[in-house]
């Protein structure tokens, strides 16, 4: 199994709190409402300023069929949408986010790797230099 891939199962709130409770410095939210839980990464600005923290995931706590909100590179999510066209694009965030359903209609391994991938995507492009070498470094 590549090191980018979280182990156990995936189709259950608890595994994906769990798989982003692994990756360093994950926070929980709910900062839209009562039933999207957001995981975000960041944390304190050491030059004294507001916390920083960025949204990598994303699920609806309700949905009897769970679907994890993940960012993607516009054109990786493109050619994936081609070969999975049960990945949705939520019209509301744009084309660098896609859905991905958690009923096995997607390999389970792609599912974690994308989730791991956002996580990385929003470390390197979304948060300052600053507050990115605050994180803990993540095992590969």
């Amino acid at each position: 199994m590549s090191p980018d891939v979280l182990p156990g199962g995936f189709h259950l709130v608890a595994h994906v709190r769990s798989a982003c409770a692994s990756l360093p410095g994950t926070i929980e939210t709910f900062p839209f409402d009562d039933r999207n839980l957001v995981f975000k990464t960041g944390g304190d600005d050491p030059d004294g300023g507001p916390p920083v923290w960025r949204m990598y995931a994303m699920v609806d706590v309700t949905e009897d069929v769970l679907r994890l909100l993940v960012k993607v590179e516009p054109a990786r999510s493109a050619r994936l949408r081609e070969t999975y066209p049960q990945l949705t694009s939520p019209g509301y965030f744009g084309g660098h986010w896609v859905f991905v359903p958690l009923d096995g209609r997607v390999p389970e391994t792609l599912a974690r790797e994308l989730l791991v991938s956002s996580y990385d995507l929003v470390v390197t492009r979304n948060l300052p230099r600053r507050i990115r070498a605050r994180l803990p470094t993540r095992s590969r």
